[in-house]
């Protein structure tokens, strides 16, 4: 679906006023099924750790969208590709680790860590057949500090350009990305469409009233609690509260205490959340992938910095849980409303819903087939 563009200039304009989306545009198929064409194959896709691929044969496996990837690295750095045979198009790499080569388990077509085709069972018997014809499909793949991302859009700017500046916002919370180390992943789904599931981080709005635990940690007054729009990449920051420094918070608390004294909360078009809470230093991201209408399915990441202990750790993990399964009880019941379809459009608070509005924008932007920027 492109939009008339006049139909895209009202929609913007409405934004603008603080109107929200229409609720189709999270529950119309003949929406949502234009966003892994227009927005996913056309954004930075985050796919994982740069730390998982130190060594030449180490790959991850991902997705743009609803496309399958896989990230190697190889002797000239990293490659990546559509991790999909160019015999039946099965997938070819399954999850992490390290290979020599990477071979398709459906007919053992053969692949060097070049992407070139070295191996096709029965293929010399084949009349005019050429193992160069068919090499996977190469993709772009760029390290932003500690984080990798593909792109299928061989146009778009690189993954720098657009989010480069995040790395110097994150290094002034006190973490030094150049540290961090993965702790653990976990994969999650959810029942509501992944743009009200965003929406729903991109403001604070509703963190006094919803997260008691989250308000006792952070100072979440909107005199304090900062929204910052960055083009490709949106910014919410929050200092800790004294009482939680001082353990006289209200509610039981993880320790905040540590070098971590600013939380950061960060966005990165289409789908990527980086999360920074007070206390020793650590990291989590979440990406967040459409799974129809009306789902939602992704990861989490979990970083810690060199000497963390378990206990604060598996503290910090648990606080960041209950977070989201209060989160998920608003999402879910959201999605529930914009089923219905009445009204067909909400209107949100322009001071404290900016990046809500920054968000819709692009996605209004990148769904009429321009940048998501302007």
């Amino acid at each position: 679906m492109t939009q008339p563009s006049r139909t895209c200039a009202d929609l913007l304009c409405a934004l603008d006023r603080g109107e929200s989306l229409p609720a189709r545009w999270y529950t119309d198929p003949s929406i949502t099924e234009q966003e892994p064409l227009l927005v996913f194959r056309k954004s930075w896709n985050y796919v994982g750790p740069l730390a998982e691929l130190a060594n030449v044969g180490d790959y991850v496996t991902g997705h743009a969208g609803s496309v399958p990837v896989v990230v190697v690295r190889n002797d000239k750095g990293l490659a990546g590709f559509v991790n999909v045979c160019r015999h039946r198009r099965h997938q070819v790499m399954k999850g992490r680790g390290n290979a020599s080569l990477m071979q398709c388990g459906y007919h053992a077509w053969t692949y060097d860590l070049a992407g070139g085709l070295r191996r096709a069972p029965r293929s010399a018997a084949e009349p005019d057949f050429r193992l160069e014809d068919f090499p996977l499909l190469p993709i772009r793949a760029e390290a932003l500090g500690p984080f990798v991302f593909v792109n299928l859009d061989r146009e778009a700017p690189s993954a720098r350009d657009c989010f480069g500046p995040v790395l110097d916002i994150i290094a002034r919370s006190g973490i030094d990305l150049a540290t961090i180390q993965l702790h653990s992943r976990n994969e999650w789904q959810a029942r509501a469409n992944w743009k009200a599931m965003l929406e729903n981080y991109l403001e604070c709005y509703h963190c006094a009233v919803a997260h008691p635990g989250f308000s006792a940690a952070i100072d979440v007054r909107p005199d304090v609690y900062s929204l910052a729009p960055h083009g490709w990449f949106s910014s919410q920051a929050g200092r800790v509260r004294t009482a939680a420094l001082e353990g006289k918070a209200k509610v039981e608390l993880y320790d905040v205490r540590g070098e971590v004294g600013e939380s950061q909360y960060h966005f990165l078009w289409p789908n990527l959340t980086i999360n920074i809470n007070p206390g020793f230093p650590n990291l989590s991201i979440d990406v967040w992938l459409p799974d129809g209408p009306n789902a939602t399915r992704g990861f989490s990441e979990q970083f810690f910095g060199p000497g963390v202990s378990e206990q604060f750790a598996q503290s910090l993990i648990a606080f960041n849980k209950q977070v989201a399964l209060e989160d998920d009880e608003l999402t879910d019941s959201v999605q529930r409303g914009l089923t219905g379809g009445l009204p067909e459009r909400g209107r949100f608070l322009t001071n404290s819903e900016q990046l809500v509005i920054h968000f819709q924008k692009m996605v209004v932007r990148a769904l009429n087939g321009s940048s998501p920027i302007s």
